[in-house]
């Protein structure tokens, strides 16, 4: 399951879920549990920005590296974790709804090949 953090659009901001080429959206009529859709009900899907973020649990390794080897240890343990690619896309669905949301680049990149697909 990967996380989807909705921006803006017809669905509630906040966090939804992609998995196995559906997606888990919360809507003002439907909070709980969301509505499901599938990501090859894209009409159209395009990248509105990729930035490169560090990792969430870069500053867990920083810390961890401090406390263990001291300020060479802080720095080793933050660039361990490195930076991920997030990606800030906008879709519309067949059925006129819009989306703007980001996510990590892999979970993007599966979302356009589903898109793809037959």
């Amino acid at each position: 399951m990967a996380t989807i953090q909705v921006l803006a659009g017809d669905f509630l901001q906040g966090d939804g879920e992609y998995r196995n080429g559906s997606f888990k959206l919360k809507t003002a009529f439907n909070t709980s549990p969301g509505v499901v859709l599938k990501a090859s009900a894209f009409k159209t899907l395009e990248i509105a920005t990729q930035d490169s973020v560090a990792n969430k649990d870069a500053l867990s390794f920083g810390i961890a590296g401090a406390m263990l080897l001291g300020p060479v240890g802080a720095i080793a343990g933050y660039l361990m974790a490195g930076t991920q690619t997030e990606v800030t896309f906008l879709g519309t669905f067949n059925d006129g709804r819009q989306l703007l949301a980001a996510t990590d680049s892999q979970t993007y990149r599966d979302i356009s090949r589903q898109l793809s697909a037959p």
